[in-house]
């Protein structure tokens, strides 16, 4: 099979336990789904969802997207090549790349290779990726069950995703100097910005493991088996009791995210961000989560805005997003009866001054 076979976001692997065979990705809205459906759809919850886009005779129908951008996620976003300009990580689409001052650069922990024009991964100890792979499980129930299997790799590498590309590393864990700063940061929490606790707390959220009383332990998720409270996704929503990750009170139990984790319980006006209750915000009100902003908006430089295609239009029902692209939105609609009466209105003299 042809590298470029293993990258290819259209298909998956299906591990059988003497051959390897390739499938196409589910396509249809609906269909069950691990990882990847074929685009526009997206998996969400196990399940093929169109995000973005109409529901048109059963498909999922996207707007086209402006020149030099693409649908990513729900949005639009810009598309940029190594040394091109860009506004954030997504943006750079080739391997190993990030945006770094506004331009495409690789990555860290990577390197130029000027002969060839591509970035390329380095390990910690300064050797290339051993080889290509591919994760065998995608929930951590699996993982836990199948620790010695969890991906293609052999003993004493870890599968480790950049992009579309997945290389086998050799496994380490963090330094407890490293692993203390991040730990001193995230327990003095409240004395720093709300924007520096949530960018703390969302890194912890990730499978990489934590140093604690001289052992190298694993993040753990809401039921997972852990022995301190930092592996609970550093012990900002939940404690270890029992073995067990739990919701700490006065939070509750959510499965909106990757990872079943715990939020913070809070009133009908407020939405909960990691450990804090915060205002609700209208369009151009400040904010530090898109949960913060209403539909079909979301918090972009620190101010609620409309989706990249989307319109901000002024009515009677207040200020809000419509997609122009989209007959069967219901703020369209709205506008088309707006119109009709405020027409009949003036024809009748009511609207005269």
């Amino acid at each position: 099979m042809k590298e470029e076979d293993l990258v290819n976001p259209y298909l998956f692997d299906t591990p059988i336990p003497t051959t390897k065979t390739v499938k196409l990705a589910p396509s249809r809205i609906g269909d069950a789904c691990q990882k990847d459906c074929k685009p526009p759809l997206f998996c969400r919850d196990g399940k093929c969802e169109c995000w973005g886009g109409s529901i048109v005779n059963g498909k999922c129908i996207v707007r086209n997207m402006p020149s030099g951008k693409q649908l990513y996620g729900i949005d639009c976003s810009i598309v940029a090549h190594w040394g091109q300009q860009c506004e954030e990580d997504t943006n750079c689409v080739d391997p190993f790349t990030s945006c770094v001052a506004g331009t495409c650069q690789c990555t860290a922990g990577t390197h130029r290779d000027a002969n060839r024009n591509k970035c390329y991964a380095v390990c910690p100890d300064g050797m290339h990726p051993h080889q290509t792979c591919r994760r065998l499980f995608l929930n951590d129930i699996d993982m836990l069950e199948n620790a010695a299997t969890t991906d293609s790799c052999p003993i004493g590498f870890r599968c480790v995703t950049y992009g579309r590309f997945n290389y086998c590393f050799k496994i380490w864990c963090p330094r407890r100097a490293e692993m203390s700063a991040i730990n001193t940061l995230l327990f003095h929490a409240q004395r720093t910005r709300l924007e520096d606790f949530i960018v703390l707390s969302q890194a912890l959220q990730r499978s990489t493991p934590v140093y604690s009383n001289g052992q190298c332990l694993s993040i753990a998720h809401r039921d997972d088996p852990c022995q301190t409270d930092q592996q609970c996704e550093g012990g900002v929503s939940m404690s270890c009791v029992l073995g067990n990750c739990e919701c700490k009170l006065g939070f509750h139990a959510t499965n909106d995210d990757r990872f079943p984790s715990c939020e913070k319980s809070c009133s009908v006006e407020e939405i909960p961000v990691m450990d804090k209750c915060v205002k609700k915000v209208p369009l151009d009100g400040r904010c530090v989560s898109n949960k913060q902003c209403g539909e079909s908006s979301e918090c972009r430089f620190g101010l609620c805005q409309c989706f990249c295609g989307y319109k901000q239009l002024d009515s009677l029902l207040g200020t809000r997003c419509t997609n122009p692209d989209d007959p069967l939105n219901f703020n369209n609609i709205f506008d088309k009866v707006n119109d009709l009466f405020g027409n009949s209105n003036k024809q009748r003299g009511f609207g005269a001054s």
